[in-house]
């Protein structure tokens, strides 16, 4: 059955954070589920601004750099602090356990090293179709720094499909990954420059007919792409910018 489905982006920018964008965060949410995409590094002011953390059900992480996933720690803090009882899920590549266990004890030794009240289930999205409340989250690998473990996402919520790329260069994922999609959100780090890992807006422009989606919509923007914010070929997403798919 199909509901309206929200998507608000919290964080638009690159990790250089350009013209003030914050890191990657988006939400998506039918009213029922609420998931996170991606939790950059400074995400948590603009999430205690825009929702009640403890509607969350689960952060899906696309990849293991900073800009994506670092701001974890500080959500899983806040929820512990804010008496959080129920289950939060955090799922992302093969390696997000160890790593993310890894980056919690970095910034807060003496809090992690303590149980939580509350559970906190991780989960690998590699070769498996994970339920969350009433969305389906499908991940397929990509092309991009290979440490940092990059998948793209699909998730299915609220009869809608939502495809996001997370970082990734253009490969033979991408058409697969956005098969389909009501909505594709895909980075957009550049406006023609290649970056190693990365889209450019002139490439996005070029393979349009490979992408067989509905709506495009452009984020993680570098210096360059925000630059040339109003020559991009598609729309451009702002932070705190929501839409909305009914």
């Amino acid at each position: 059955m199909s509901s309206r489905v929200e998507i608000t982006f919290l964080g638009t920018g690159s990790a250089s954070a350009p013209d003030g964008r914050q890191n990657s965060c988006i939400v998506v949410r039918d009213g029922t589920t609420t998931l996170l995409l991606d939790c950059g590094s400074a995400a948590l002011p603009a999430i205690t601004r825009t929702l009640d953390p403890a509607r969350i059900d689960a952060v899906l992480v696309t990849h293991l750099h900073g800009d994506h996933f670092g701001g974890i720690p500080y959500l899983v803090m806040h929820e512990r602090f804010a008496g959080r009882t129920r289950e939060l899920v955090i799922a992302g590549p093969p390696s997000l356990d160890e790593r993310l266990h890894r980056l919690s004890l970095a910034l807060y030794a003496d809090y992690y090293e303590q149980p939580l009240p509350y559970a906190l289930r991780l989960v690998s999205l590699a070769d498996v179709e994970l339920a969350i409340g009433g969305a389906r989250i499908a991940a397929i690998r990509v092309a991009h720094a290979p440490d940092s473990d990059p998948y793209g996402l699909r998730v299915r919520i609220g009869g809608k499909l939502i495809a996001y790329t997370g970082d990734a260069q253009w490969s033979d994922a991408l058409p697969a990954l956005a098969d389909g999609a009501d909505l594709f959100i895909t980075e957009c780090t550049t406006w023609e420059s290649r970056w190693p890992g990365h889209l450019s807006a002139r490439e996005l422009a070029a393979r349009r007919d490979e992408l067989r989606c509905g709506r495009i919509v452009l984020t993680h923007l570098g210096p360059e792409a925000v630059a040339h914010q109003r020559e991009l070929p598609y729309e451009v997403a702002a932070d705190g910018m929501t839409i909305a798919l009914a």
